[in-house]
């Protein structure tokens, strides 16, 4: 498996290759910044789960400090000499080993670094340095913890403390919401070199001569428990870098390639396998938490999970890795109280889960979620109100883990509860009209840019399924039946027209026609909102991204393969694909209506998004950069599920068919089936043939 390289020094690519080159293992995450970078650069050392709240700010997750800090100085000048430009530079990243690797060559010596956050211990970071002599050089190395790092919304450490002991440092902070973090290092030199300690960073001075080196090995642990404080070195400084990384490797690779959707052909399958790191970097099969919309790169979107975790992420985890599905689940069923709580604060019954989910459920969006770029204002947004849907995305997620699985054992633990709570939610939600049909009004649906609508048919349509969900798992003596049962027979399910067109929501056909680009020339400012009051796409058609396709590629079996064109065809040129989680919608539904052309480019616009930095990084003002985990798992979906038309039969049983497109000549995809390894091979217009992984 080649690995992502990106050649040559830009300095105004550290935004994204902070992205592109992120390393995780589902517990911490850290930014792809160079060991010189700091605040200004935006590096994170982030502490997935954990979380916190400056004053009335948001409260989002924690970055810790940065253990990986290094300056070197040449003859005692005070510019350190990797702030300079070098004449070389080149960053390598290994999609199967989880290995990020740097070399930079400046005028006096060689730069390079390794560095994994351990699959083994997901509470260590290493890395190993190394300062190669060019010419005979007089060397000072500075590295140490930096505790003036990047914040979104912070500062979230009100107190901080490092004492050193030998060649460790031991960092102790207080969260403002009284939480005690912990983070130790060890600093393991390969010279015996004269090393001062002053305000947590060590000065080591050595005299090179040409040829020769000087290695600096970095053990960071991060704690949330100080029981064995200070001793959390030991067995790193006997072990040795390259003991932890073979460790990490033989893990990170199984998994790996565990997961590994591949194929021949003139069509490159890199993006696919890139897509599938960025995926296994944020699993978690140790705690029973959410995956951020951001993933581990950073405190975006207050570290919280969205529906993307249900609709994008569950489907890839549950085919490759159903431990982690299953935490997934088990976090919803965790936080209903949380969902229950939220609607009851609104005066509604059942289950109103938070469309922003931190480690309790409880619903941490706020009313202004972007600010107006030209004036300052705040911009009222009504996501944590409106966006219902996410009570009907969660029970969908739980169908498709019990489908693809043949695990129920949820039900027992839970779900019942939580399909039954999310369908009395939209009853509870819903209005009776004169024509005897429950409708859901002033809603917001997965395009953010209209919103208080009536009627939103992805909303509509996802709640009636949520209703035949509960049914089915519920007890036939359960109270709540017979109102479930009336709503799933009365619910208002929009129709199409005579053109065959199901209307997004009620009055949207009566809006301004118009298309993305018309709209993009008449903005004021490249980073202005284009939803909210005033925002340009509001009196028109133009979508923030797939909905009413969104909705037909989910519910498939539900609709015609003619309906199924036609919205298609009149949706595409109307949205805008303004969010990540747009284009692999539009590539399923165009899989399903033969537009194998635009299917593959939106598998590829999907793929591409982190490799190439092509998405967003502000709405209205807002910085809303990081990774894009809902993209990656949308590849991955749109070829699994969609050109190689992943399926499952009622004995749980997987099977696939080739809608393979131009350039992809055979597929091979490793899954999971009921607790078995297995191997599928596609050859375009041959058979397909299943085997058995032996280990």
């Amino acid at each position: 498996m080649k690995p992502f390289i990106v050649n040559g020094f830009d300095y105004e690519k550290h935004l994204q290759e902070g992205n592109s080159f992120l390393i995780g293992n589902g517990h911490l995450g850290y930014r792809g910044t160079l060991e010189e970078y700091g605040k200004k650069e935006m590096g994170s050392f982030n502490l997935v789960g954990v979380y916190d709240q400056y004053q009335d700010k948001w409260r989002e997750s924690l970055n810790m400090p940065n253990p990986l800090s290094v300056k070197a100085y040449v003859d005692d000048k005070e510019e350190s000499v990797l702030t300079t430009k070098p004449k070389s530079h080149q960053l390598s990243l290994s999609l199967e080993e989880g290995v990020l690797s740097r070399k930079s060559e400046f005028e006096d010596f060689l730069f390079s670094s390794e560095r994994f956050l351990s699959s083994k211990d997901d509470s260590l970071l290493c890395s190993k340095i190394e300062i190669k002599a060019k010419k005979n050089v007089s060397l000072s190395l500075r590295y140490g913890i930096d505790t003036d790092i990047y914040e979104i919304n912070g500062p979230h450490f009100k107190k901080e403390n490092i004492s050193e002991d030998g060649h460790c440092l031991y960092w102790m902070g207080t969260t403002n919401e009284e939480k005690i973090l912990f983070e130790s290092v060890s600093y393991l030199l390969s010279k015996n070199v004269e090393t001062t300690y002053s305000d947590g960073f060590f000065i080591s001075k050595a005299n090179l001569k040409r040829g020769e080196s000087l290695k600096l090995e970095i053990f960071a642990r991060v704690n949330e428990q100080a029981d064995d404080f200070s001793t959390l070195l030991d067995e790193d400084e006997i072990s040795g870098f390259e003991t932890r990384k073979k460790e990490h490797v033989s893990i990170f690779k199984k998994k790996f390639h565990d997961s590994l959707t591949s194929f021949k052909g003139d069509e490159d399958d890199f993006p696919l396998a890139y897509s599938i790191y960025q995926l296994r970097i944020l699993a978690d099969e140790k705690r029973c938490r959410g995956i951020p919309a951001r993933g581990v790169s950073g405190e975006v979107y207050k570290g919280a999970s969205f529906w993307d975790s249900e609709i994008f992420l569950l489907p890839f985890f549950a085919l490759t890795d159903p431990a982690v599905a299953k935490n997934l689940l088990l976090y919803r069923i965790k936080t209903l109280p949380g969902a229950k709580s939220k609607a009851e604060s609104f005066g509604y019954k059942g289950a109103f889960y938070a469309w922003e989910s931190q480690e309790d459920g409880v619903e941490r969006c706020s009313k202004y979620n972007v600010t107006d770029p030209v004036s300052g204002e705040k911009i009222r947004t009504y996501f944590n109100e409106k966006q219902i849907h996410i009570s009907a995305d969660i029970p969908f997620a739980f169908e498709k883990y019990f489908s693809l699985t043949g695990d129920y054992s949820l039900l027992d633990e839970g779900a019942k509860d939580v399909l039954c709570e999310c369908a009395l939610f939209f009853l509870s939600y819903s209005i009776k009209g004169d024509d005897g049909l429950y409708h859901l009004n002033d809603v917001i649906g997965p395009d953010e840019y209209h919103e208080r609508v009536n009627d939103n048919a992805f909303t509509n349509y996802m709640a009636h399924n949520a209703a035949k969900l509960a049914l089915k798992y519920l007890d036939e003596d359960d109270p709540s039946r017979k109102d479930i049962e009336d709503f799933e027979e009365h619910v208002y399910l929009p129709k199409p027209n005579e053109k065959g067109i199901i209307e997004q929501f009620s009055g949207y056909f009566k809006l301004k026609e118009s298309t993305p680009d018309i709209l993009r020339k008449s903005l004021r400012n490249p980073q202005d909102y284009w939803g909210g009051k005033n925002g340009v796409a509001t009196p028109t058609q133009v979508i923030k991204q797939a909905d009413v396709v969104a909705m037909l590629a989910l519910l498939k079996d539900d609709f015609s393969y003619e309906l199924k064109k036609a919205n298609y065809d009149y949706y595409f040129p109307r949205t805008e694909h303004g969010s990540s989680l747009s284009a692999s919608m539009y590539s399923l539904l165009g899989i399903e209506v033969k537009e194998e052309n635009y299917a593959l480019k939106m598998y590829q616009k999907s793929a591409m998004i982190d490799i190439v930095g092509s998405s967003k990084e502000f709405a209205g003002g807002i910085y809303i950069g990081g990774t894009h985990p809902a993209a990656n798992a949308g590849a991955y979906i749109a070829m699994v599920y969609g050109f190689a038309g992943c399926s499952v039969d009622e004995k749980h049983r997987i099977s696939f068919q080739d809608h393979l497109p131009k350039g992809i000549d055979s597929l091979e995809i490793h899954y999971y089936e009921k607790g078995k390894r297995k191997v599928a091979t596609l050859n375009k217009n041959s058979a397909i043939f299943y085997k058995e992984e032996q280990r």
